[in-house]
């Protein structure tokens, strides 16, 4: 991408996030002052009444105090996909069981890792092991034969 297609590049705060039955899904980022710059934003539609706002494309990375991306744990991560109807899909595929909820895809991920709680994959040695090997890794191959989705 090219200066003409970025709206914004920068770092943001997270102040706040919320879900209601009104709005939906919404976060609020606090922009960086940078002087006497106008709001990088100021010249696109909000959504209001019937009108809709402009779409963007965005792709947040967390940081830390060293400006270095925060990598979530196998923990972090086994939560997340349990909760991805995709990866439910996948899981039923290597199971005699069907993975069809949140639930049966954290019962198919303790029994693949052999533990008995998902925060194990981040203390036990070998369930993180099992994990890379037979959850993740995996995975990300298929993942990769869709595109990357």
């Amino acid at each position: 991408m090219d200066e003409k297609t970025i709206a914004f590049q920068g770092e943001v705060m997270l102040l706040g996030w919320a879900d209601t039955s009104t709005r939906g899904k919404t976060v609020t980022f606090q922009l960086p002052e940078d002087g006497d710059m106008e709001h990088p934003f100021r010249h696109f539609t909000l959504k209001a009444a019937k009108r809709a706002g402009q779409r963007f494309m965005a792709v947040l990375v967390q940081v830390d105090d060293d400006e270095r991306p925060v990598e979530k744990t196998p923990a972090q991560l086994a939560f997340l996909l349990c909760r991805d109807q995709q990866f439910w899909h996948w899981a039923s595929e290597r199971s005699f069981a069907d993975v069809d909820s949140e639930a049966a895809a954290r019962a198919w991920i303790l029994e693949a890792c052999k533990v008995s709680s998902r925060s194990q994959l981040d203390t036990q040695p070998f369930a993180r092991q099992a994990w890379e090997a037979i959850v993740w890794q995996p995975w990300q191959k298929y993942r990769a034969t869709l595109g990357g989705i």
